[in-house]
C-alpha cells in the first residue's frame, strides 16, 4: 500500500513538472521557424523540436500528445516560434493549422521587372515566373492591358511557403483593378481618358514626377487638352531602361520611342511603375489649375507655371544655377 502511494506520489510529482515545463514560454536568442513536413509522425515532430533546443524529452510528448489526440490533429507547414510560446502553445497552433505566413512589400514607383527580381529572391516561393511572365500572369489574371507594367497595387502581401509567384501577381492585380474601378466611376468629368488605363498610365506618371500630385496632374490634363506633349521625365527614363545612366541628355529627349512623351503626342501606350491610389486619384481628381509647366526646386518640390516665359525663367532659377 505504502509503495502504492508513493509510486502515485511520484507519478503525481512527475506529471506536475511535466506540465510546468510544457507550459513554459521558451527562452530564445531569436525567433525561429519549424517545417512541419508532409507524413511527418508525433515522434518526428518531438525530434524537430528537440534538435531545435525547444524540447528535452521526446517521451512525453508522445505520450501527452497521443492521450489527448494531438498526434492525429498535426497541420503540415511552416510555424513561427517565439518567446511567448511554449511546448502547449505550438501543439495547440500545429492542430489549428496557424502556419507562418511571410511578408513582401511591392513599392509604389516599382516596373515589372523589379518585381521579378523581388519575387525571385523570397524565401519560401516557387518561382512560376521564369519562362515568359507577361503571358504567364496574362493568362491567370485575364488581363486586357498592352503590357505587365503598373497594373499591380503596390502593398504588403502575406504568403506562405509553397506559394507560386504568380499568386501574388494575381492579387495584386485583383486589388488594383478594384481600387482603380472604384476610382473611376467618381471620377471628374470631362477628362481626356478613353479608359481606365489611360487614367492608370496617367497615374503612373504622376507618381515618378512629385509629390504635388494633384497640381501636377492638373498640368497633364491642361496640357493634354491643349493639345501640347507631356514632356515628362520620368517616360523617358522608362525608355531609355537599362541605359538610363542617371542623367537625361538632349539626344535623350529626342530619342524615338513610344514611350517618350517629348517625341509622342499624348498618352504613352501603358502605365511605367505601380501606381499608389494617391497617384489614381489625383489624375481622376485634378487640381484646376492655370498651369502648363513646372521644374524641380532640388528640394522635391516643384515650381509651377502658367506661361512658357515664366518657366524659362524658374529653370534658370533652379536648374541652370
Amino acid at each position: 500500500m505504502k509503495l502504492f502511494k508513493y509510486s502515485l506520489i511520484i507519478l503525481i510529482g512527475s506529471l506536475g513538472l511535466l506540465y510546468v515545463n510544457f507550459d513554459s514560454k521558451f527562452n530564445l536568442k531569436k525567433e525561429l521557424v519549424v517545417d512541419v513536413k508532409q507524413g511527418m509522425s508525433m515522434q518526428d515532430i518531438s525530434f524537430l523540436l528537440q534538435s531545435n533546443d525547444l524540447l528535452y524529452s521526446t517521451f512525453f510528448l508522445n505520450q501527452y500528445s497521443r492521450i489527448l489526440g494531438k498526434s492525429t490533429q498535426i497541420k503540415t507547414g511552416e510555424y513561427l516560434v517565439t518567446n511567448n510560446d511554449s511546448i502547449f502553445s505550438l501543439l495547440d497552433k500545429f492542430s489549428k493549422g496557424e502556419i507562418y505566413y511571410r511578408s513582401v512589400r511591392f513599392k509604389e514607383g516599382s516596373t515589372f521587372s523589379q518585381l521579378l527580381l523581388i519575387l525571385k529572391q523570397l524565401d519560401g516561393i516557387i518561382d512560376n515566373l521564369k519562362v515568359n511572365p507577361d503571358s504567364l500572369i496574362a493568362k491567370e489574371t485575364g488581363s486586357k492591358y498592352s503590357s505587365m507594367e503598373g497594373i499591380f497595387s503596390p502593398d504588403t502581401y502575406y504568403y506562405k511557403k509553397g506559394d507560386t509567384a504568380s499568386s501574388l501577381l494575381v492579387r495584386a492585380y485583383k486589388q488594383q483593378k478594384k481600387e482603380l474601378n472604384t476610382l473611376w466611376k467618381n471620377r471628374m468629368p470631362g477628362l481626356p481618358y478613353k479608359s481606365e488605363e489611360d487614367a492608370l498610365t496617367m497615374a503612373s506618371i504622376i507618381e515618378k514626377e512629385g509629390v504635388e500630385k494633384k497640381r501636377i496632374a492638373g498640368v497633364f490634363i491642361n496640357r493634354l487638352n491643349a493639345k501640347m506633349r507631356l514632356q515628362s521625365d520620368p517616360t523617358v527614363i522608362f525608355a531609355l531602361g537599362k541605359n538610363f545612366d542617371g542623367n537625361i541628355r538632349k539626344k535623350d529627349l529626342r530619342l524615338k520611342h513610344p514611350y517618350n512623351t517629348y517625341m509622342i503626342q499624348g498618352l504613352p501606350p501603358g502605365p511605367i511603375s505601380l501606381v499608389s491610389v494617391e497617384s489614381i486619384k489625383a489624375a481622376l481628381q485634378p487640381e484646376i489649375t492655370n498651369d502648363y509647366y513646372f521644374v524641380s526646386r532640388g528640394d522635391g518640390t516643384h515650381q509651377f507655371s502658367a506661361t512658357l516665359e515664366q518657366h524659362n525663367k524658374a529653370v534658370k532659377e533652379y536648374q541652370l544655377k
